[in-house]
């Protein structure tokens, strides 16, 4: 029977040789496959890192909760600080529209937490941002078109960070 010690170390080891001939009594490599991420979490998950990015860019500064809140980040920015939640999608509707679910949690159809400012929807395949105030999403579901020609309720939020400066 092998101790938590000896599996870090034969853990560590592997993926600092990141090599198949380190021999380990199980398949490492596998292992870290078999991690529990789903593609959602991995699509939230890039919108968080670029939404960090483009504050970072904007000289703002974005700034994770320690403890589990409503929001995503904290912002400190020309506005003040603002409390933001982060939704992604990557899911199209027939036209040119992408569905984005603002409920509160993935599974849950519970409206998000009004303490919120603003929601930073992002579409990935159209790599852009929707900077939203938080009183203007009613529901658990909104459509985002990045067509310039969209009539969409929200087209005037599209790329539109101004938000964090008034």
């Amino acid at each position: 029977m092998k101790t938590e010690v000896e599996y870090d170390y034969y853990l560590s080891l592997a993926n600092l040789y990141d090599t198949i001939d380190l021999e380990v009594p199980w398949d490492w490599k596998q292992q870290q496959q078999d991690m529990p991420t789903s593609k959602s979490q991995r699509i939230g998950a890039i919108a968080e890192s670029r939404f960090i990015t483009e504050c970072l860019e904007r000289n703002f500064e974005p700034h994770v909760p320690t403890t589990p809140m409503p929001w995503d980040f904290i912002v400190t920015c020309p506005a003040g600080t603002l409390k933001v939640q982060i939704k992604s999608t990557n899911a199209k509707t027939p036209g040119e529209s992408y569905q984005l679910n603002t409920s509160a949690g993935c599974r849950n159809k519970d409206p998000m937490c009004d303490s919120i400012d603003v929601v930073g929807c992002y579409v990935g395949p159209a790599k852009m941002w929707w900077m939203i105030p938080r009183n203007e999403i009613n529901g658990v579901s909104i459509k985002l078109n990045p067509e310039h020609t969209s009539k969409s309720k929200y087209k005037k939020y599209q790329e539109n960070w101004s938000l964090y400066y008034e």
